[in-house]
């Protein structure tokens, strides 16, 4: 049976476009029990505005090293009214722990609650020490506001 070139062609972008969407989709997985919906920040984020509706999660990843006693914690109150903490979790790769590193990921989250705004200061310090002058710090502003009308 002969197969002509255009047909080969198109199946062939196919099959790489269909492996690039299954390599993307996997790179892009959550942490389990981390909500689709939520929304998930970073490093790079710091000094960023992030907005919210009313009970959606906010996730900021952070990398982080507990055995050295070093952790992410809120510097200043926020208003819980608007920005409930929820959990903090430190969470390392199957490869990180294989190769014996000690570095890993925090993942910090908080649930919006009531709309407002309100600012979260983040600072990398050892808690028994407290914050020092050059401790890393994070800052996000967040809004909350309600869903538009569907």
């Amino acid at each position: 049976m002969k197969v002509s070139m255009t047909y080969l062609r198109v199946a062939i972008t196919l099959c790489c476009l269909t492996a690039w969407t299954v390599l993307i989709a996997g790179c892009q997985t959550r942490p389990q029990g981390i909500p689709q919906d939520a929304e998930m920040i970073g490093l790079g984020d710091s000094g960023s505005l992030v907005r919210l509706t009313p009970e959606q999660e906010l996730v900021i990843k952070l990398n982080a090293n507990p055995s050295t006693g070093f952790q992410w914690e809120i510097d200043h109150e926020i208003d819980q009214t608007i920005l409930l903490p929820n959990a903090s979790k430190f969470i390392q790769s199957s490869a990180q722990k294989a190769q014996g590193d000690e570095v890993g990921t925090q993942y910090l989250r908080f649930i919006a609650q009531q709309p407002g705004r309100t600012t979260l200061n983040l600072v990398y310090v050892q808690p028994s020490v407290g914050t020092l002058a050059d401790s890393p710090k994070y800052q996000v502003e967040v809004i909350v506001a309600p869903k538009p009308s569907s």
